[in-house]
C-alpha cells in the first residue's frame, strides 16, 4: 500500500481509534508516548484531557514518515488489548503485510517460490506498559569461566553429532538439509487459538495467509530489549522438528549461530522423567551440561547476559505436566526449587532468566495449551512438497546402482507420491522401496496406506539387518523368528502408552528385546541425566510414530486384550469429547495404525503374528469397523471429519467407506491440509457415491492437494473461503476445476484474486459442463478481472447464477457485465447495487448463445432485467450504456436508481429511447435530476411511441420511473379515473394507448408550467397528468386552467396538496362550468389535500362495453363537483353556488365530511331550484346540527324536484333529485337524538308535503312520548308508503302506541313492531292498488251494508295486518292490547312472536281474536304458551267466519305432546279441515263449510258444530301431517280415533318419524277404515322388512290410493315383495316412490319392477338409487316402453352399464307426456344421449331434465342442446359431471334464446374453456326467469369471467350463482364483482377456489350492501389477506340478510380470523 493509502487508511478510522485508545491503561498512550521526542511529548502532557491527549497523539503520527507511522500501527496492534477485529484487520492492512526492511529467504529459495501462502509483517512481542526493568547493578562475572562453559558445551554437542556411526538403515534419515520453515502471523494465530479452546482436538492451522520462508537464523535472532524472546515452532508429527533442534545445536558448536553464547537443549520426553523440583541452575547444568568449575560465577553470567542465551524445548506435545501461570514470587527467589512445568511457565512468561530466547517445539493441537500472548514469533516446520520428495529420494538413494529407477517410481505413483509429502512417511516409503529394489524387482508394489507401509517397514528392516534378500527371508520366516522379540516390543510400546512413557530405562526392558529392537533400528539408546545428576541409559522408539504403530499391533494381536478391552482403548469418539482429561501423547497415529490393522491385507500378517487362525482375527478387526461405522452419524468437526476419513482409508473397507461417505458434512476449518488428508477425504467421497458439499474455509494447502481433489467424483458443490486463496491458488485450482466432472456450484468468496487469478479461472470454468452456479463474492476483482469473467459467459451452457459481491470493480466493470448480456442471450437478469451486490441469473437450461433467430432467443427476450443500482453511473457514462443496451434484445425492466445522471445523463437517456428494446420500465429513481430535467423525462412520451407512463417523485420513497407499453401499467385504468376501460399487457398497433405523467413531491412552482405544458399538448395520448404535491399554490392552479382547453384526450388531472385556497376553488368551479369537455371536480379540505380535474372520454373504438359505460349512457354529459372534508362558511358557500349555478349539466354536488353551519345550509337551499341539473346532494359524514338538518328537510318544500332527503350526522347523507318534478318523495332522519321540540317542527314540515312515500325517523331515541308525539300528527300526515320508527327506545306502552295508530289513521293498513335486539318499528299505509281493490269490494256488496261501506271509505275494506314481536306484555299490556285488536277495522293478519303472555291476560285477549270477524291468519309462535292455553285458543276459535290459518309454535309441540294436541283440537273444533306437524309447530286450517264465504253466520251455529251430536258425526278433516316432530311407534296407538272421526281424510303424512312394529300395526288396523284416503307419505320411518310387510295387509284394502311414498326405509326383498304384490290391485295408483330403500338388492328391485310392468296409468314413478341387475333394467325398460301416461320419471343411479343405460333411454320413446327426468349416473354415455335426442323433440312438456354423471361427450352435448330447443316450456337443465366442451357450450348458447322458461341451467364439472363459456354467457340474459346458474369446475378463465360479468346485470331473477373454481386470478374477479352489485335478486354466490385476492375482496366488499337479498357468499379458498376480510367484514354489518360469509383457507393469520369471528358470528373460517 503507497503513502496516500496509508495516512487515508488512519484518517478514515481516526474517530474510531481515539474512542478505542482512550479506553485504555494509562500505561498503553506512556507506551505510544515514547515513540515521540521529547517536544512532542511535552506537548501531549498539556493537553487538558484524556480524548485530548489521543487525539493529539495520533494526530502527530499521522505528520509522522511513513517507517514511523507503520511503527506506530504495529504498535497500537500488539499492545491494545480492546482494539477491535476490523479495526486491527484496517490498520495491518494498512501498515502493509510485509516487513520493508526483511531480506527474503536465501537458504531455500525454491521453497519459498513453490509456497502457495500470503506473506506477512513481523510483529514484536511487546510487554505491557505497566512493567518496568529492574535495574541489576551487580558485578559481572569473569568471562573467561564462561567461555570454558561455553567451549565446554560445543564440544560435547560436536562429539555427540559427528561421532555417531553411519547406520545403512538410517542413510536417508532427516537431515537439516530438507526442512523448511514457515513464519506466522502471531495475531491472527492468537485470535483463532481463543476462539477454538473449546475444542481441544482442532488441529490449529496457523497459516492465515500471511506465512514466509525464512532462515533459522531469522527466528533466532535475539531480542533488542531486556525482554525474553518466545519462539514457538509447529509441526505436524513426522516433519522432522526434533531433528531440526539438533541440527540447530550441532550447527552453533559450529559457531554458526555467534549471537549465541549458549544454547541449551531439554527434551520434554526426558523431563517427564524427573519428579522432584529443580532450581534453573539445576536445569541447565544437572540435565546440559555441568561446569567444570566455578559454577557459581557461571550461573552468574548466564543469568547477567541473558541475551545471549538460548533454550530449546522440545516436544512440548510430549510433556506430562501443563503450563502453570507463573507466580509472583518467582522472580524474587531465582533458586527456589519448582517442578519441571513451572520452571517452563517463568520461562516463557519472562518471570525466569529475563531477557533469553526460548524455543519450544510442539505440534499443531497442542499449541492451544501456551499462552500466546507472550509469544514473539511462530514458525512452522512444512512437510516435503514435489521437489523435496525427489530431492530426498535422490539423497536415499544416492549409493544403489537402480537410484533412477526407485526416484522414477516414487514420482510417477501419485498415491505413494502424496503419502511422501509427510518426511517420516517418506522415508519409510524409500526403504520398503529399496528393499524391494535390492532384489531385483522391475516393478515393485508399495502398499497403499500407512499402516501397510509399517508393516513392509517391519520385514525391511529385519532383512536389512540379516543382509540377505526378501526371496530367501519371506515374511512368514522372519515374523516366526523374531515373533517373541516384536511380541516383546509390542507390549513395551502398549505399556508405554498406557503410562504415557516415551523414555524407557534399558534396566526396564527385557534384555533380548531391547537387543533385537536397537540392532533393527527400533528402539535408540541414549544417555539420561538424573535428577541428582548422575547419569543412566535409557532408550525411546525411533520415532513417535513407530512407538505407536507397535502399541496397535499389540492391541490387536495381544491374547490378554478381549474384546471389551479393545473397544474402550480404540475409543475415537470419547478421544474427541474428551477436554477435561489428562493429555496424551499417543493422539495422533495411534488410532489409524488400529484402523488400519482392521483391513483385510494385515488380516495374514496379524494371524502369524498373533499365532491365531484367521476368524480370530477377522472377529477383532470387525469389532473396529464397527466403531467407525458407529460414528458415521456423528456431527463432527473439520479436523475430525479428516481424522475419520484417515481411519476409514486405512481400513479399505468399501462398505464402511460407503456409509460413513453418505453421513458427513464436509465443512473443513482454519487447519492444514496434506495431500495424505485430500487422500482419504477424497477416498471416502467417492466410495459414498452421493453428492457432496465441499466447503473449505481457511484451510492452508498445497498444490498437489488440488490435484488430488481432481479424482473426486461426487462433488457437486465446492467452497474456498479465505484470504489466503489469492491469485496463485487461483491458478493452481484452475487447472483442476474441469477434472471435477461432477460440479455443479463453485463458491471462491473471501479470497484474495485479482484480476490475474480471474483470468485464469475465467479459462476453465467454461470447461466446466455441469456447473450451474458460481461465487466470486468479497475477493479483489477489479474491472479487468470482472470483463475476463464476463467474456466466458457465452460458453457456459448450463449456468444459472454468478456472483461478483463486494469486488473491486468500477462502473467500467459494471458495464462489462452489461456488454455480456448483449452477447450472451441466455443472460436473464443482472443486479448491481454498488459494490456490495454484483448477481448474474441465466435461464436454465440455455446452452451456449442461441441464433437470433432461433425460438430461444425470442423465448430469452421477453422479461430480461437489468439493475445497476448505486453504480456511480454520471451523464459520462450513458452514453457508453445506452449503446450498449441497444444491442440487449428483450430487456423488460432496466433499473438506474441511485446513480448520479443527473439533468444531462437523463437528457442523453431520453435521445436513445427510441433505440432501446425495453418493454416494462427504466427506474432513474435518486439520480439528482431537478426540475430542469423533469422536462427531459417528460419529453421521452413524445420522442419514445412506447412511453406510456413516466412518474417522478422527490420525496422519500424517491421515484423516477419511465414505464413502456409493455408493462401492467400502460394503458389501463387506475384509481385516478374510475370507469375507465381495462387494457391488456400488449400494446395493439390499432388501439390508442394510454399515457401518463406523474410528477409528484418535486416542488414544481407556477414559472416551470410553461415549459412542462409545451411537452404536454404534444402529447396527444396523454390521458393522466398528475402534479400533485408541488408548490403550484393558486398562481400556479390559475396558470393550469388556462392550458385546460389546449390539452386533447386528458382524463384526469391530479393536483393534491399544492397549498391552493378558496380562490382556487372558485377558480376551478368557473372552469366546470367553462370548459365544456371537464366532467368532474373532486377537491377535499379545501383543496388543500385531494384535488382531481378529471374529464370526459371519448370511448376507444371497438372497445368493449362494460356495464358500467351502459350505466352511463343517459348521463353521458353529467357534471360532478366535489368539496369534501371542508369547512364552507355561508360566504363561500355563497360564492360558489353562484359560480356552479353557470354550470350545464352539474348532476352532482359533493359536500361529504365537511363542517356546515346553519347559515351555509340556508345559502345551499336558496340556490338549490337555480341548480336545475343536479341529481344529486352528497352531504355524508358531515358536521350538520339538528336544526340544520331540519333545514335540509325544507328542500322538499322549496324545491319541487327533491326525491329524497336521507340525512344521518355520521355516514351517508343525500339530496336527491329528478329533473322535472317529484311525484313521490322520501325523507330520512336518523340518528339525530330528536327532541319534542324537533318532532313538532318536523311533523310541521312534513305536513306541507303532499306527495311524501316514506319516512324514515329510525335511531332518533323518539321513546314512547316522541313516538306519540309523531302518531299523533299521523292523520295530517300525506304518507303513501310507510314510517320507519325503528330503534327509539321505546316501551310496551310504545308498542301499543303505534297498535293504535291503525284505528288513529285510517290509511294505516300495517304495523310491525319488534322489542328485541335488533329493535323494529314500522307502518305501512295503504296503496294505490290495495285502494282500488277496496272500492272495488265495496261497489261489488249489496244490501243494507253497502251504504255503510260507502260511508266508511274504501281505507275500512283494505286489509291490514299487525305483526307484534319480543315485547314482553304484562296482564295490563294485554287488557288493553285486546281492546286495541277489536277497534281495529278488518284486521286480517296477527303475528304475536316471541312474547311473554301473562297467562292471566290471555282470556282477554282469546276473546277478542274470537271476536275478530275478518282475522284470516293467526301466527302464534314461542310465547310460552301451555298444552291447555293453546287448546283453549283453539276451542275459541271454534266459531270461524270464513277461513282461518292458526299457526302456533312452542317446544312441547313434540311425539305425545303433537299427536295429543291433533287428536284434541280435531275433537274440539269441527271445522278444522287441515293440520299439520312440522318439528314443533302446527298449522291448523280451519273452514266452515256451512256457510257461504262471504256471508256472515251466527255464532250460535258454530257452538253447535262443535256439540258432542257433531263429533260423532264425523271430523271434516282431510289432511293430517306429523313430520320431524319425533314421533315414536309408542305415540300412534294415540291415533286410534282416526278410523272412527276422521273418515274424510284424504292424505296422511307420517314422514321422518319411528313407526316401528306397534305403529305398523297400529297403521294396519286404521288404513282400512280410511275410505277416502288418496296419499299415504312413509318417507324415512325407519320401517323394515317385517314391518313393510304388516303395512302392505293395511294397504291392501285401500283402494282410493293414488300417492304413496315409501323411499328411504330399509324395507328389504321381502318388503319390497310385499309392496309389488300391492301394486297390481291399486288401480287408482298414480305416484309411486321407493327411492333410496338401501336393503333391496338387485332381486327385490327386480320383484318392483314386474310389478310396475302392470301399473300403466302410473304418472309418477321416483325408483333413485334402486338397485337393478341387467335383467332388472330390462324389465324396466319394458314397463316404461308402456307407460304413456307417465309425467314424471326419477331414474338416477339404477343403472351401472352402458348397453343397460342405452336400453333404459330407447324405452322412453312413447312417454310424450313427460314433464320431468332424471337420469343421473346411470352411464348413459353418447350412445344413450343419440338415442334421448331422437326422443326429446317429441317431449313437448319437457320442464326438467338431469343428465349428470353420465359420460357424454361434446359431440352428443352438442346434439342435445340442439334437441332440447323443442321443449320451449323447459325451466331446469342439468349435464353436470360430464365431458361436454366448447361444442356443446356454443350450440346451448344458439338455444338459450328460444327456451325462455329457463330457470336453472347446472354445467358444473365439465370441460368448457374460455372460448365456449364467453359464448354462453354472452347468450344467458336472453333466459329472463334464470334463477340459478352453475358453471364451476369449468376452466372459464379470463375471457369467460368478462363475459359473464357484462351478462350479469341483465338477468334480473338471478338467485343462485356457482361459479367454483373456474380459473379466475384476482383482477379477473374485481370485474366480475363490481357487475354483481347490479343483480337485485342475487342470494347465493359461490366463488370459492379461485385465485381472488384483496382487490376483488375490496371490490366485493364495496357492492356487498347492494346486494339486498344476499344470504350466502363463498370465497373459501382464495387468496384474500387480512387486509381483505376486514374490509368484507367491515361491510358485512351493513347487510341484515346474509347468513353466512365462508372465508375458510385464505391467507389470514388465525388470531384475526377468531377476533372477527367473535364479533360476528356469519363469518366462518373453517371448512364446516
Amino acid at each position: 500500500m503507497d503513502e496516500v493509502d496509508l495516512y487515508s487508511e488512519l484518517g478514515a478510522v481516526r474517530s474510531q481509534l481515539v474512542e478505542v485508545l482512550s479506553l485504555e491503561a494509562a500505561g498503553v498512550l506512556q507506551q505510544l508516548c515514547s515513540l515521540l521526542n521529547a517536544e512532542e511529548q511535552e506537548e501531549v502532557n498539556r493537553a487538558a484531557d484524556r480524548k485530548g491527549r489521543v487525539s493529539l497523539i495520533v494526530d502527530l503520527f499521522r505528520d509522522k514518515d511513513t517507517g514511523t507511522c507503520r511503527q506506530f500501527i504495529e504498535t497500537v496492534c500488539m499492545i491494545c488489548n480492546g482494539l477491535p477485529m476490523q479495526l486491527e484487520t484496517r490498520l495491518m492492512s494498512a501498515a502493509g503485510d510485509g516487513n520493508p526492511n526483511e531480506t527474503p529467504p536465501t537458504e531455500y529459495p525454491s521453497s519459498a517460490q513453490d509456497d502457495p501462502s500470503h506473506p506477512f509483517q513481523e510483529i514484536p512481542r511487546r510487554r505491557p506498559a505497566t512493567e518496568s526493568v529492574p535495574a541489576t547493578e551487580t558485578k559481572h562475572p569473569r568471562i573467561d569461566f564462561a567461555e570454558k562453559y561455553k567451549s565446554s558445551m560445543m564440544k560435547m554437542l560436536l562429539l555427540r553429532y559427528e561421532k555417531i556411526p553411519e547406520d545403512p538403515l538410517k542413510r536417508g534419515t532427516l537431515d537439516k538439509t530438507f526442512i523448511s520453515i514457515v513464519k506466522k502471523n502471531v495475531t491472527k494465530l492468537r485470535e483463532r487459538i481463543d476462539r477454538t479452546r473449546d475444542e481441544p482436538c482442532v488441529s490449529q492451522d496457523s497459516e492465515d495467509g500471511t506465512g514466509t520462508m525464512v532462515k533459522i537464523s531469522d527466528l533466532l535472532e535475539p531480542s533488542t530489549t531486556s525482554d525474553s524472546r518466545v519462539i514457538v515452532l509447529l509441526g505436524k508429527a513426522g516433519t522432522g522438528k526434533t531433528m531440526l533442534m539438533h541440527s540447530i545445536c550441532h550447527q552453533w558448536a559450529k559457531g554458526t549461530f555467534s549471537q549465541l553464547q549458549f544454547t541449551f537443549l531439554f527434551e520434554f520426553r526426558q523431563l517427564n522423567l524427573v519428579k522432584r523440583k529443580l532450581t534453573l541452575r539445576q536445569l541447565l547444568f544437572n540435565f546440559f551440561l555441568l561446569p567444570e568449575e566455578e559454577q557459581d560465577v557461571v550461573f552468574e553470567f548466564i543469568s547477567s547476559n541473558t541475551r545471549g542465551v538460548c533454550l530449546i524445548f522440545d516436544g512440548y506435545d510430549e510433556f506430562l505436566g501443563k503450563f502453570s501461570p507463573a507466580r509472583s514470587d518467582i522472580c524474587r527467589d531465582p533458586l527456589k526449587p519448582l517442578s519441571v512445568a513451572e520452571l517452563f511457565s517463568g520461562l516463557y512468561t519472562g518471570s525466569i532468566l529475563k531477557g533469553c530466547t526460548l524455543l519450544v517445539t510442539c505440534r499443531p493441537k497442542d499449541v492451544l495449551d501456551l499462552p500466546l500472548s507472550a509469544v514473539d514469533r511462530v514458525g512452522e516446520v512444512l512437510g516435503f512438497d514435489h521437489r523435496r520428495v525427489e530431492e530426498y529420494a535422490l539423497h536415499f538413494f544416492r549409493d544403489s546402482h537402480y537410484k533412477e529407477q526407485a526416484v522414477a517410481y516414487l514420482m510417477d505413483n501419485r498415491n505413494i507420491l502424496n503419502m511422501c509429502y509427510v518426511p517420516a512417511l517418506c522415508f519409510i516409503s524409500c526403504v520398503c522401496l529399496d528393499d524391494l529394489l535390492s532384489t531385483g524387482s522391475s516393478r515393485p508394489l508399495l502398499p497403499s496406506t500407512m499402516t501397510q507401509f509399517y508393516m513392509n517397514m517391519l520385514t525391511a528392516f529385519l532383512r536389512k539387518k540379516e543382509a540377505i534378500s526378501s526371496s530367501v527371508a519371506t515374511e512368514p520366516l522372519l515374523l516366526q523368528k523374531y515373533r517373541q522379540e516384536i511380541n516383546g516390543l509390542c507390549h513395551l510400546a502398549m505399556k508405554g502408552l498406557e503410562k504415557s512413557n516415551i523414555v524407557f530405562y534399558t534396566r526396564d526392558v527385557p534384555e533380548s528385546v531391547m537387543r533385537f529392537a536397537s540392532e533393527n533400528g527400533f528402539l535408540t539408546a541414549f544417555e539420561v541425566k538424573k535428577e541428582d545428576g548422575t547419569k543412566d541409559l535409557g532408550c525411546a522408539f525411533a520415532h513417535l510414530t513407530m512407538q505407536e504403530f507397535f502399541a496397535a499391533l499389540h492391541l490387536v494381536t495381544s491374547n490378554s486384550i478381549t474384546e471389551s478391552q479393545l473397544k474402550k482403548k480404540f475409543n475415537l469418539k470419547s478421544k474427541w469429547i474428551s477436554r477435561n482429561d489428562p493429555k496424551s501423547v499417543f493422539t495422533d497415529m495411534f488410532h489409524i495404525f488400529v484402523s488400519g490393522l482392521s483391513s483385510r491385507e494385515c488380516t495374514q500378517f496379524l494371524s502369524r503374528l498373533a499365532r491365531h487362525d484367521l476368524p480370530w482375527v477377522e472377529k477383532r478387526q470387525k469389532v473396529i469397523l464397527e466403531i467407525l461405522k458407529k460414528l458415521a452419524a456423528s456431527n463432527l468437526t473439520g479436523p475430525k471429519i479428516i481424522e475419520l476419513c484417515h481411519c476409514t482409508y486405512e481400513t479399505q473397507d468399501l462398505e464402511l467407506a460407503k456409509l460413513i461417505g453418505a453421513s458427513l458434512r464436509y465443512e473443513l476449518r482454519n487447519f492444514r491440509l496434506t495431500p495424505v488428508d485430500m487422500i482419504a477425504l477424497v477416498f471416502v467421497m467417492n466410495t459414498g457415491g452421493l453428492s457432496v458439499c465441499l466447503d473449505i474455509a481457511g484451510c492452508s494447502m498445497e498444490r498437489d492437494c488440488l490435484e488430488v481433489l481432481a479424482s473426486c467424483k461426487t462433488i457437486d458443490t465446492l467452497i474456498f473461503r479465505s484470504r489466503k486463496y489469492n491469485d496463485r491458488f487461483a491458478e493452481a485450482l484452475s487447472a483442476v476445476l474441469p477434472k471435477i466432472g461432477s460440479l455443479k456450484r463453485f463458491e471462491f468468496v473471501g479470497g484474495h484474486i485479482t484480476e490475474l487469478g480471474a483470468t485464469k479461472l475465467a479459462v476453465a470454468i467454461p470447461h466446466c459442463h455441469h456447473l450451474e452456479e458460481i461465487n466470486f463474492n468479497d475477493n479483489f476483482l477489479t474491472d479487468e478481472g470482472i470483463s475476463e469473467i464476463a467474456n466466458s459467459f457465452p460458453n457456459m451452457k448450463n449456468l444459472y447464477k454468478m456472483t461478483l459481491d463486494n469486488n473491486a470493480a468500477t462502473v467500467d466493470g459494471t458495464l462489462s457485465l452489461v456488454k455480456a448480456m448483449s452477447t450472451c442471450s441466455n443472460i436473464e437478469e443482472i443486479r448491481v447495487l454498488g459494490t456490495k451486490t454484483a448477481e448474474v441469473i441465466f435461464t436454465r437450461g440455455s446452452g451456449i448463445l442461441p441464433d437470433s433467430s432461433s425460438g430461444e432467443a425470442t423465448r430469452c427476450s421477453l422479461n430480461r432485467k437489468l439493475s445497476l443500482v448505486k453504480c456511480s453511473i454520471t451523464s459520462q457514462h450513458v452514453g457508453k450504456l445506452c449503446e450498449i443496451l441497444q444491442r440487449c434484445s428483450g430487456l423488460s425492466e432496466v433499473d438506474l436508481s441511485g446513480n448520479d445522471l443527473q439533468d444531462d445523463g437523463c437528457k442523453v437517456l431520453i435521445d436513445c429511447l427510441p433505440k432501446l428494446n425495453i418493454s416494462k420500465q427504466i427506474i432513474l429513481s435518486n439520480n439528482h435530476v431537478s426540475v430542469k430535467g423533469l422536462c427531459s423525462l417528460s419529453h421521452s412520451l413524445n420522442v419514445c411511441p412506447n412511453v406510456v407512463e413516466v412518474e417522478v417523485r422527490h420525496k422519500s420513497p424517491k421515484t423516477a420511473v419511465i414505464r413502456f407499453a409493455g408493462s401492467s401499467a400502460g394503458g389501463t385504468s387506475d384509481s385516478d379515473a374510475k370507469g375507465g376501460d381495462s387494457g391488456g399487457n400488449t400494446l395493439k398497433q390499432n388501439l390508442k394507448v394510454s399515457k401518463k405523467l406523474r410528477l409528484t413531491s418535486c416542488n414544481i412552482q407556477p414559472r416551470h408550467l410553461e415549459k412542462l405544458f409545451q411537452t404536454v399538448k404534444l402529447c396527444s395520448d396523454l390521458e393522466v397528468l398528475d402534479l400533485s404535491d408541488n408548490a403550484l399554490g393558486d398562481q400556479g392552479l390559475a396558470r393550469l386552467v388556462k392550458h385546460l382547453p389546449g390539452l386533447q384526450g386528458i382524463r384526469v388531472i391530479n393536483v393534491s396538496n399544492n397549498q391552493v385556497t378558496m380562490d382556487s376553488i372558485l377558480c376551478l368551479a368557473g372552469s366546470l362550468c367553462t370548459c365544456k369537455n371537464i366532467c368532474e371536480v373532486d377537491m377535499s379540505s379545501g383543496g388543500g389535500k385531494n384535488l382531481f380535474i378529471k374529464f370526459q372520454r371519448s370511448p376507444v373504438s371497438g372497445a368493449p362495453r362494460t356495464c358500467s359505460e351502459e350505466h352511463k349512457n343517459g348521463q353521458r354529459f353529467s357534471k360532478r363537483f366535489s368539496l369534501r372534508e371542508s369547512d364552507i362558511n355561508a360566504r363561500n358557500m355563497d360564492r360558489l353556488c353562484r359560480r356552479l349555478m353557470q354550470c350545464e349539466g352539474l348532476a352532482e354536488l359533493d359536500f361529504s365530511d365537511s363542517v356546515l353551519d346553519d347559515k351555509s345550509i340556508e345559502k345551499l337551499l336558496s340556490h338549490l331550484p337555480q341548480l336545475q341539473p343536479l341529481k344529486l346532494l352528497n352531504i355524508s359524514n358531515s358536521r350538520i346540527s339538528t336544526d340544520g338538518a331540519l333545514l335540509l328537510v325544507q328542500s322538499l318544500l322549496h324545491c319541487e324536484r327533491v326525491r329524497a332527503v336521507e340525512l344521518r350526522p355520521k355516514g351517508e347523507a343525500f339530496i336527491k333529485f329528478v329533473k322535472i318534478k317529484a311525484d313521490q318523495a322520501t325523507c330520512k332522519l336518523n340518528e339525530y337524538n330528536l327532541d319534542k321540540k324537533n318532532i313538532e317542527k318536523l311533523s310541521w314540515i312534513l305536513e306541507q308535503c303532499s306527495h311524501l312515500s316514506e319516512v324514515d325517523l329510525s335511531s332518533n331515541l323518539l321513546k314512547d312520548e316522541g313516538v306519540k308525539c309523531f302518531l299523533d300528527s299521523l292523520p295530517r300526515l300525506q304518507i303513501s308508503n310507510a314510517v320507519n320508527l325503528n330503534n327509539n327506545k321505546i316501551s310496551q306502552v310504545g308498542v301499543l302506541y303505534l297498535v293504535d295508530s291503525m284505528s288513529i289513521c285510517s290509511r294505516v293498513v300495517e304495523v310491525e313492531v319488534c322489542l328485541g335486539t335488533e329493535e323494529k318499528s314500522l307502518i305501512r299505509f295503504i296503496q294505490g292498488e290495495e285502494r282500488i281493490g277496496a272500492v272495488r269490494s265495496i261497489l261489488q256488496g249489496d244490501g243494507p251494508s253497502v251504504s255503510e261501506r260507502v260511508k266508511a271509505g274504501p281505507c275500512a275494506a283494505v286489509p291490514r295486518h299487525i305483526s307484534l314481536k319480543e315485547c314482553s306484555f304484562g296482564l295490563e299490556h294485554l287488557v288493553k292490547l285486546a281492546g286495541i285488536l277489536e277497534r281495529s277495522p278488518n284486521l286480517v293478519t296477527l303475528d304475536l312472536s316471541y312474547n311473554t303472555l301473562e297467562k292471566e291476560g290471555l282470556p282477554a285477549l282469546q276473546n277478542a281474536l274470537a271476536n275478530l270477524k275478518s282475522l284470516r291468519s293467526l301466527l302464534i309462535r314461542n310465547n310460552g304458551m301451555t298444552f291447555e292455553a293453546v287448546v283453549d285458543l283453539v276451542r275459541e276459535l271454534n266459531s270461524c267466519p270464513d277461513v282461518l290459518t292458526v299457526r302456533i309454535e312452542e317446544p312441547w309441540i313434540q311425539s305425545e305432546g303433537a299427536v295429543g294436541l291433533v287428536s284434541t283440537c280435531i275433537r274440539l273444533n269441527s271445522n278444522i279441515m287441515e293440520i299439520r306437524v312440522h318439528k314443533n309447530t302446527v298449522h291448523i286450517t280451519m273452514e266452515n263449510p256451512n256457510l257461504p264465504t262471504t256471508g256472515n253466520t251466527d255464532s250460535a251455529v258454530h257452538r253447535d258444530l262443535g256439540s258432542r251430536a257433531s263429533v260423532y258425526a264425523g271430523s271434516p278433516v282431510r289432511l293430517i301431517s306429523l313430520i320431524h316432530c319425533g314421533l315414536q311407534d309408542h305415540n300412534l296407538p294415540l291415533l286410534a280415533f282416526l278410523g272412527k272421526h276422521c273418515l274424510q281424510l284424504q292424505e296422511l303424512d307420517l314422514s321422518h318419524s319411528s313407526i316401528g312394529s306397534t305403529g305398523a300395526v297400529t297403521l294396519s288396523q286404521i288404513l282400512p277404515s280410511l275410505g277416502r284416503l288418496k296419499k299415504l307419505s312413509l318417507e324415512s320411518t325407519q320401517t323394515t322388512a317385517y314391518e313393510m310387510v304388516q303395512l302392505a295387509a293395511g294397504l291392501s284394502r285401500c283402494l282410493s290410493l293414488e300417492s304413496l311414498n315409501l323411499s328411504h326405509n330399509k324395507i328389504g326383498d321381502a318388503g319390497a315383495t310385499a309392496v309389488a304384490d300391492l301394486l297390481p290391485g291399486m288401480s287408482r295408483l298414480r305416484q309411486i316412490n321407493i327411492s333410496r330403500c338401501s336393503t333391496v338388492s338387485s332381486t327385490g328391485g327386480l320383484v318392483v319392477v314386474q310389478a310396475l310392468c302392470k301399473c300403466t296409468a302410473l304418472e309418477e314413478i321416483n325408483l333413485d338409487a334402486l338397485q337393478l341387475d341387467p335383467r332388472g333394467i330390462t324389465c324396466l325398460a319394458e314397463a316404461l316402453s308402456s307407460m304413456t301416461s307417465a309425467k314424471k320419471l326419477i331414474l338416477s343411479e339404477v343403472n351401472t352399464s352402458a348397453e343397460g343405460g342405452v336400453y333404459l333411454v330407447d324405452s322412453l320413446k312413447g312417454c310424450t307426456r313427460i314433464e320431468e327426468l332424471d337420469l343421473g349416473n346411470n352411464q348413459i354415455g353418447d350412445k344413450g344421449a343419440l338415442k334421448l335426442v331422437q326422443h326429446i323433440p317429441g317431449w313437448k312438456n319437457l320442464r326438467k331434465i338431469s343428465l349428470s354423471q353420465n359420460s357424454i361427450g361434446d359431440a352428443s352435448g352438442r346434439k342435445l342442446a340442439d334437441a332440447l330447443s323443442n321443449c320451449r316450456l323447459i325451466e331446469e337443465i342439468c349435464l353436470a359431471n360430464n365431458s361436454i366442451g366448447d361444442e356443446a357450450a356454443v350450440k346451448l348458447a344458439d338455444v338459450l334464446p328460444i327456451i325462455t322458461h329457463l330457470k336453472v341451467l347446472s354445467l358444473q364439472a365439465n370441460r368448457i374453456t374460455p372460448h365456449g363459456g364467453s359464448k354462453l354467457a354472452q347468450m344467458l340474459p336472453t333466459c329472463k326467469q334464470l334463477e340459478e346458474i352453475s358453471l364451476s369446475q369449468n376452466t372459464m378463465g379470463r375471457e369467460g369471467a368478462i363475459h359473464l360479468a357484462d351478462a350479469l346485470p341483465r338477468m334480473k331473477s338471478l338467485k343462485r350463482l356457482d361459479l367454483k373454481l373456474i380459473n379466475i386470478s384476482d383482477n379477473d374477479s374485481i370485474h366480475l364483482a363490481a357487475c354483481l352489485g347490479h343483480c337485485p335478486t342475487i342470494e347465493e354466490v359461490n366463488l370459492s377456489w379461485n385465485n381472488i385476492g384483496d382487490d376483488a375482496a375490496l371490490k366485493i366488499a364495496e357492492i356487498l350492501p347492494r346486494m339486498n337479498r344476499l344470504k350466502g357468499l363463498d370465497l373459501e379458498c382464495n387468496n384474500i389477506t387480512e387486509l381483505g376480510v376486514k374490509k368484507l367484514a367491515e361491510r358485512l354489518w351493513n347487510c341484515s340478510a346474509v347468513k353466512v360469509l365462508r372465508l375458510w383457507k385464505n391467507q389470514i393469520p388465525k388470531e384475526v380470523a377468531q377476533a372477527l369471528q367473535d364479533k360476528d358470528s356469519r363469518l366462518n373460517f373453517s371448512s364446516i
